[in-house]
C-alpha cells in the first residue's frame, strides 16, 4: 500500500478512470438508558418524588446528500479512490483519497469519511464475489479481524434479474473490549455483476452495549442509489 502522503499526489494527478454518482440519505438513532437505584428528587416546589427506575437519553440525527466516487487507478485489485462528499446538513461534506483493497476493506487516513461512503465503496472491492457465478441462493462467508475486533459477514444472492442479482447481508462485529460497541447489520443490495457496482441498497446496523446498570443501542439506516455512471450507460 502506497504511504498517504504518495498514495495522495498520485490520485491527485491522475485522470479519472470511472465515476459513479450515488443519491444517499441515512438515519441515525441513539437509545441509552441508566438504571438508578431508589433515592427521591425535590421537585421546585419542594415536594418529594421516588426516583424513575431509569434515566433515559434519546437522540435521532439525519442527513441527505450525494457521494460521487472517483476511481483514478487500478493495481491488481485495489482501487484507488478520490471520494466526493456533499451533504445537505451538518455531515461534514469534502473530499478524500484512498483505496478499496481486494479483501473490500475501506482505507482512508481521514477519520471524517462517513459510514454510508465507507458502506458503498466495500461493494466497489472486486473481490466481492471472489470469482462466484451469480446465482441464486449462492451464499458465502467473509471474515476478518484487528484491532480487538472479529467481524463476519454472510452474503446470499437472491433473484437475478439479467445482469443485476440482489443479495442479502448479515454482518457481526464483535469486541474485546467492554467499552466498545458489539454491531449487527442486516441490509438488501442490489449489485451489476457485469459492472462489479452496487446499484441500489438498505442496510440497517444496530450497535449495542449492556452492563449491570447501563444499556446503550445505536440504530443507523443508510440508503443509497446510484443516479450516473461513466462505465454502465444502460439501465
Amino acid at each position: 500500500m502506497l504511504p498517504a502522503l504518495l498514495l495522495a499526489a498520485t490520485l491527485a494527478t491522475s485522470n479519472v478512470i470511472r465515476e459513479v454518482v450515488y443519491k444517499v440519505s441515512y438515519t441515525h438513532r441513539l437509545d441509552a438508558n441508566q438504571e438508578v437505584f431508589g433515592g427521591q428528587v425535590s421537585d421546585d416546589s419542594g415536594h418529594m418524588h421516588q426516583n424513575p427506575p431509569f434515566n433515559s437519553k434519546q437522540g435521532i440525527a439525519s442527513d441527505s446528500g450525494v457521494i460521487t466516487v472517483d476511481v483514478m487507478q487500478i493495481a491488481g485489485d485495489t482501487l484507488g479512490i478520490r471520494l466526493v462528499e456533499r451533504w445537505d446538513g451538518a455531515t461534514p461534506s469534502n473530499t478524500y483519497l484512498g483505496n478499496v483493497g481486494a479483501d473490500g476493506s475501506v482505507n482512508f487516513s481521514d477519520p471524517a469519511v462517513s459510514d454510508v461512503a465507507r458502506t458503498i465503496l466495500g461493494f466497489f472491492s472486486p473481490g466481492f464475489l471472489g470469482g462466484r457465478y451469480v446465482d441464486k441462493g449462492i451464499t458465502w462467508t467473509q471474515n476478518a479481524a484487528g484491532d480487538g475486533l472479529k467481524v463476519t459477514s454472510t452474503f446470499t444472492i437472491g433473484d437475478v434479474a439479467g445482469t443485476v442479482a440482489s443479495v442479502e447481508e448479515t454482518t457481526t462485529i464483535k469486541s474485546n473490549s467492554v467499552r466498545s460497541m458489539d454491531t449487527l447489520t442486516t441490509g438488501s443490495i442490489t449489485y451489476k455483476a457485469t459492472k462489479l457496482v452496487p446499484i441500489s441498497g438498505r442496510i440497517q446496523s444496530l450497535a449495542y452495549k449492556s452492563d449491570a446498570e447501563t444499556t446503550t443501542d445505536v440504530t443507523t439506516i443508510i440508503h443509497f442509489e446510484r443516479v450516473s455512471d461513466t462505465l454502465d450507460t444502460d439501465p
